[in-house]
């Protein structure tokens, strides 16, 4: 474990009379880590305990600005959404770290998304999301957020199909509603008849369809809107992951030479 993971893991858990654990928990004695969760991309994140309470603790990653994520954004989204029924109680939050309630269930699996039941159940939990209202927040900019990516590399092959569907979409009409924009399996847990969204670092105010595309593909779209915003959507999305894991991947590279050029001036 780096040396700043277990840094803001040690501060979390001693902020643990900070927590919002709910009239349900009454914690006696500090959380403890019972193991880290594994699957996350970005952060790290771990399974606390005090007695039955149950929580997950999430590292926020130090490549937050690479990333283009906006951890009060992610905050005050996550805070609206709190009496929905389909995200995490939010516990506990500050930069470096997030606390919430652990949901239990199982991650969806690709051959879940066949079935009509499980289909009916996401798209209710996509809808209750959806009818959430954000003030004085502007929508996500999609060719801006592309730029934020591709600023950070050098000569990226298909930017600019990527940038002319960031544009179709920026360009047409629709109406902003929260999106998750990493709405990935597993990201998503199934609990009794009931679906949790979790990791809303990425979330923002956008495309109301930009979810479905994620999810569900092009083919589930087409009685929801025209070819070309579909098109369009299924190009920007696919563009934004392919973009993301180039600038993991670049960050990556820039760290590991850096190592070796302080190792040689070290030997």
């Amino acid at each position: 474990m780096l040396s700043r993971t277990a840094q803001i893991l040690d501060n979390t858990l001693a902020r643990w009379q900070q927590w919002d654990a709910g009239p349900e928990y009454r914690l006696a004695e500090p959380p403890k880590v019972i193991q880290q969760l594994l699957g996350g991309l970005t952060n790290q994140t771990f399974l606390v305990a005090s007695g039955d309470f149950r929580a997950a603790l999430r590292v926020n990653a130090a490549n937050t600005d690479f990333l283009g994520i906006d951890r009060d954004r992610e905050q005050l989204l996550l805070k609206t959404l709190q009496s929905s029924g389909s995200v995490p109680k939010l516990l506990y939050v500050d930069g470096d770290a997030q606390v919430t309630e652990l949901i239990r269930g199982r991650h969806l699996a690709v051959n879940d998304l066949a079935d009509k039941d499980i289909q009916y159940h996401l798209e209710t939990c996509i809808n209750r999301i959806q009818s959430y209202a954000i003030k004085n927040m502007n929508p996500r900019n999609y060719l801006s957020y592309i730029h934020l990516y591709s600023d950070q590399l050098t000569d990226f092959p298909g930017l600019a199909e990527i940038e002319d569907a960031a544009t179709t979409i920026d360009n047409s009409i629709w109406v902003p509603v929260i999106g998750h924009h990493d709405l990935v399996l597993e990201n998503v847990i199934y609990n009794d008849q009931k679906m949790y969204f979790i990791d809303w670092e990425y979330a923002h105010l956008g495309h109301p369809l930009i979810d479905h595309i994620k999810l569900f593909g092009r083919d589930y779209c087409a009685d929801k809107a025209d070819t070309q915003t579909i098109n369009a959507l299924e190009t920007l999305q696919r563009g934004i992951e392919i973009l993301w894991y180039a600038v993991q991947d670049m960050e990556k590279k820039n760290h590991r030479e850096s190592q070796e050029k302080k190792n040689e001036q070290a030997s």
